[in-house]
């Protein structure tokens, strides 16, 4: 009688459990792993709100304090995934027990987090193997981190859609911000560019913003909630996935107008969704856009207006549209994304 292959056991670390892009990426890789037949324990620095959509998924989450106390656990495992930098503290403790790899979803903003957020440059450095989320990334961490070794693993969101067209209802053309509401998502530019917009075209737009609006923050979002016209409907944090799913069916145009995004899983939801992007070029995701056609300089609001103001073009609506979920499943799918990540799992980093 053949003994039983022994099951993989893989540890994901995230450092908090909110509802943003970071937590949401680890949700997405337990629940690959664990479709794989890999037996998937999630651990955190920080409880939040997010745990609940683990739990949905029947995988629970245990929240650690000193690290030095799980010595033993730790070393049950294969590997351990640590989720963004602000784990990086863990990787010199990690590495001396099990193989591990640094998930790096920062790019430009690393340098911020680094003085801010009293992150180490030198842990981060540390790790014998590091995963970024786009050539936008790699690129950046390349040149300021020096990282051992650096693997490009392109996000991805699950696949939600339901064959509709980009098409245009009751004759309003709706654009959506969604993320956290802070200065480096560029929402003051991008509700700058849309008030901008031509007299004539105000009369068929709606800007719809989707986001927690964190304290430390609390300065940026109540200054530009002064701004708004009776155009911009402001959802707030929705936590509900299939409410936010739903509201984003709705939309025409996902606006990601960030500063600094190493990729943007809104924009992926856009894209798989069918509708129309636009992007600044310091937006990792923007391989979704190969014609460059909603692409913007980062600072440039008159651009970003008329990028806008193009899309409101019922044809270019359902052209852009078409050609985004196309690239969606070229390049953001779940099958692309689990045949890269069991390469990285069984053989190491690789390109």
């Amino acid at each position: 009688m053949s003994k039983k292959k022994k099951k993989e056991k893989i540890l994901l670390v995230s450092h908090e459990m909110s509802y943003t892009g970071a937590p949401r990426s680890l949700l997405n890789i337990a629940k690959v792993l664990r479709n794989s037949e890999i037996e998937v324990t999630v651990w955190s620095l920080k409880g939040g709100d997010f745990q609940k959509e683990f739990e949905k998924e029947k995988i629970p989450v245990q929240i650690i304090g000193n690290i030095e106390d799980y010595v033993c656990e730790i070393t049950k495992y294969d590997l351990a995934i640590l989720n963004t930098i602000f784990t990086a503290k863990l990787v010199k403790y990690f590495q001396e027990r099990v193989r591990t790899i640094l998930y790096i979803r920062e790019a430009e903003n690393i340098s911020l987090l680094v003085r801010d957020c009293k992150i180490s440059m030198e842990d981060i450095r540390s790790a014998k193997e590091a995963l970024c989320v786009s050539e936008y990334a790699e690129k950046y961490i390349i040149a300021h981190c020096n990282p051992r070794s650096l693997t490009v693993i392109r996000n991805y969101v699950k696949d939600e859609y339901d064959g509709s067209l980009n098409i245009v209802r009751n004759g309003r053309i709706h654009y959506l911000l969604s993320g956290t509401y802070e200065w480096r998502k560029g929402y003051d530019r991008a509700i700058a560019a849309f008030l901008s917009m031509p007299e004539k075209l105000k009369k068929i737009t709606y800007l719809h913003i989707v986001g927690r609006k964190p304290e430390w923050a609390r300065r940026y979002w109540e200054t530009l909630e002064k701004s708004y016209d009776d155009r911009i409907i402001d959802h707030g944090e929705i936590a509900d996935e299939e409410k936010r799913i739903a509201l984003y069916r709705k939309m025409n145009v996902f606006v990601i107008a960030s500063l600094d995004e190493s990729c943007s899983l809104v924009a992926l939801e856009g894209a798989m969704l069918g509708k129309a992007l636009i992007m600044s070029e310091n937006v990792g995701a923007q391989y979704l856009d190969v014609k460059k056609k909603g692409i913007y300089p980062t600072d440039d609001v008159a651009m970003l207006c008329r990028k806008m103001c193009e899309l409101t073009s019922r044809r270019e609506l359902l052209i852009r549209g078409i050609e985004m979920r196309r690239m969606y499943k070229k390049t953001s799918t779940e099958k692309i994304y689990v045949e890269k990540l069991w390469k990285i799992i069984n053989g190491g980093a690789v390109k």
